[in-house]
């Protein structure tokens, strides 16, 4: 239809002219990109191109204008990182710049991993990369534009390695005010860098040290950034530091993780003095991110000399080694956290040390049986969670709040026993039950596992240099310090039982053991207690209330559990019903959320005592820089033998003078929880468990005074007189 209005055909023009547009803005924009690029030239090399361009079209005086070294790289071919790996060049930028214009650090993105030939592996870039630079412009610069140059220079690598460079430069308008314009034509290139690079807002303090011929890393952040990660990888910025192909060893707990990696087969000669580099964490959906890691060596760390070279600590004989063990397991029988469980062995001793020789013999044997199974156990369980890379030590499964609640139900339910609320027959610690008959046997081997059990977080003097043994041995040996350990604890009442003279000085049975077994049942509830008081101090007043609630369920299972014998029919059934609800109910508060670690909690619990400080590897490392004299306490709340020591020697006056007198700060380390500095701590001074206690003179390059594990007023005074 012809179009005879003189305002249609208007219109008609005006879409033509739309459509045109829309049909050239390709061109146009292609173009205009063609027309910035031409203005950075692209210098062609062999195998990789480069180019120095601009974030902003005009630099700006008293403005940071960031530039970029662009790579391209033919495929297969890359460049490096500034640490290249096991071999490779990084690439170097020289700048020739005007005068009132300065160039900072290259930021380097993320690196890839290349695994060669031969065992090696290098870090660096293929495809397109772009190499930031800022550059400060002077606010009095004086010109209309600035010439920027450079000298890039790489090595090009695929099966073969060739040495490349260019010469990169651009021209820029000065602009007096304002925004520069941004650059359009590789805008990308910028953003997508800086979204890649490490994450600013998360603050690291980090610190390494040098053991056993591996990089030990130690990473604590102000949040839990580690939840949820599906990988992660340390990379040093630092040459030949680690062997690149070894398995990374990390364990993480919260927002702390720890890290260990053998050394590079070809190491440096000196211990650096700082360690870069980037943690990559890798999340469920698969993003990842970069964390920037500046760590400084470990103030407990051995000297660099020492650690990089190839040396063996003299060892200690093994018989001398299992001495120890022997020993230390026998005082293990004389520490508090013992002796409720001993006083049921006592009972049965009494019990049957007039019977017959052989049944007191088996006895003997049922007992120590159950302490070197449960020995055996909790070393294997130990050594393999440790060779996983887990930093825990000894007495780690009190470090577990639901691992105390059970011990606080099962302390409560032997106490209600020995009190003859409930009669639960020899399958139960051997409790209540005639000790003469064969079943009996059952009883002295479960009440030795026990007595295990609760000895485990205790530390008896000579079992320190015993058990830091172990842990640098092989399996076999490591398993046969511990058996060692186990035979010490139960060889008193072995040599009892063995011995006829021995057990007759025992008191005969009578009655008078029906009131002694009533009595025992206090030192059970005192100790759950105690582990409700631990509990506390793990996971706060909820943990302590819910399990508390829990001891009322099996009070009330037991009280169900006794009716149900004197009554018949269906009463015989309901209150089986509610003896084994209210056990269910109380297993289960084991799995509860409040049931878990709370490091607030553990934190605020250190201590009330305003001159003692919380240790950290931060604090302790500006103590010695300082010439400051340390004291250390490494304690924790299961320990009977640290709270001891703090009420007996640590917080008398006498000592808290003499602290004041040589200036000495108080450094107070809780591992209630498992905390992977204070893990690194024990293991340089070669024990696995607390306490610990150092004491560092003034003079910086001064080693520890290790003091024993029991401890005195008198013997805490001369360790100070001697600073």
């Amino acid at each position: 239809m012809p179009i005879h209005s003189k305002h249609a055909r208007r219109w008609f023009a005006l879409i033509h002219v739309v459509l045109l547009m829309v049909l050239l803005s390709p061109l146009l924009a292609q173009a205009q990109a063609q027309e910035q690029v031409q203005r950075y030239p692209l210098v062609q090399g062999q195998h990789v191109a480069a180019q120095l361009v601009p974030e902003r079209l005009a630099a700006v005086p008293g403005e940071t204008l960031w530039v970029a070294l662009r790579l391209v790289h033919m495929e297969s071919w890359h460049t490096y990182w500034i640490n290249p790996g096991d071999a490779g060049k990084a690439t170097t930028v020289t700048w020739n710049l005007p005068q009132g214009v300065s160039a900072g650090a290259i930021i380097w993105p993320t690196p890839q991993r290349f695994d060669l030939p031969a065992d090696l592996t290098d870090f660096g870039y293929t495809g397109e990369v772009f190499l930031l630079a800022p550059l400060s412009i002077e606010s009095d610069f004086v010109g209309d534009s600035v010439a920027l140059g450079a000298q890039a220079d790489w090595l090009e690598c695929d099966d073969i390695c060739i040495p490349g460079g260019a010469q990169v430069e651009l021209e820029l308008s000065v602009q007096r005010q304002g925004l520069a314009p941004g650059n359009d034509a590789f805008a990308y290139g910028f953003a997508a860098t800086r979204a890649a690079l490490p994450r600013a807002d998360i603050n690291l303090t980090s610190s390494f040290g040098i053991r056993g011929g591996k990089l030990e890393l130690l990473v604590q952040a102000t949040e839990n950034i580690f939840e949820g990660a599906t990988a992660i990888r340390f990379i040093p910025d630092t040459h030949r530091i680690v062997d690149y192909l070894a398995p990374q060893r990390i364990t993480t707990q919260f927002s702390s993780l720890q890290l260990s990696q053998a050394l590079h087969p070809r190491p440096v000669q000196a211990l650096p003095e700082r360690l870069g580099g980037l943690l990559l964490v890798t999340t469920a959906p698969g993003q990842q991110v970069a964390y920037q890691i500046q760590a400084q060596p470990d103030p407990l760390a051995m000297s660099a000399a020492a650690e990089f070279s190839t040396h063996a600590a003299p060892a200690l004989p093994l018989y001398l080694v299992f001495g120890f063990a022997l020993l230390g397991g026998l005082i293990l029988n004389l520490m508090p956290c013992v002796f409720p469980v001993l006083s049921l062995k006592v009972l049965s001793l009494a019990h049957s040390a007039h019977g017959p020789q052989h049944e007191q013999r088996w006895h003997g044997i049922a007992y120590t049986g159950g302490v070197l199974v449960s020995f055996l156990v909790l070393a294997l369980a130990l050594l393999l969670l440790q060779a996983g890379g887990a930093a825990i030590g000894w007495g780690f499964q009190l470090q577990h709040p639901w691992f105390v609640g059970a011990l606080v139900f099962l302390f409560f339910v032997m106490g209600l026993s020995m009190s003859g609320v409930v009669e639960f027959g020899a399958s139960l610690m051997g409790v209540g039950a005639d000790l003469q008959e064969r079943e009996g046997y059952s009883g002295s081997f479960f009440t030795g596992v026990l007595a295990s059990v609760v000895a485990s977080p205790c530390t008896a003097p000579f079992m320190g240099a015993a058990l830091g043994f172990a842990f640098t041995q092989n399996m076999p040996v490591a398993l046969t310090v511990f058996l060692a350990l186990g035979l010490g604890m139960a060889l008193p009442f072995l040599v009892l039982s063995f011995v006829p003279a021995l057990a007759r000085l025992l008191p005969k049975p009578g009655a008078w053991m029906l009131g002694f077994r009533q009595f025992l049942a206090f030192p059970l509830y005192a100790t759950a207690v105690w582990l409700l008081w631990v509990l506390g101090h793990q996971g706060g007043v909820d943990a302590m209330a819910l399990v508390a609630g829990g001891c009322v369920l099996l009070a009330l299972a037991a009280w169900s559990w006794q009716r149900r014998h004197r009554r018949g029919g269906i009463w015989h059934q309901v209150w089986l019903v509610v003896s084994l609800a209210s056990v269910t109910l109380a297993g289960a508060t084991l799995f509860s959320p409040f049931l878990r670690t709370n490091d607030a909690v553990a934190t605020t619990a250190e201590t009330h005592d305003t001159t003692v400080e919380p240790y950290s590897a931060a604090r302790f490392a500006a103590l010695r820089a300082a010439g400051k004299p340390v004291f250390v306490n490494m304690t924790a709340a299961w320990c009977i033998t640290c709270l001891v020591n703090e009420k007996v020697a640590l917080s008398s006056a006498a000592v808290a003078s003499a602290m004041t007198e040589k200036g000495v700060t108080y450094l107070k380390g809780d591992w209630t929880n498992n905390d992977p500095a204070i893990t690194e701590v024990l293991r340089h001074y070669d024990t696995s468990g607390v306490p610990l206690y150092l004491l560092f003179p003034a003079d910086p390059n001064a080693s520890a005074d290790v003091l024993p594990q029991i401890l005195t007023e008198g013997v805490v005074l001369e360790a100070l007189g001697r600073i």
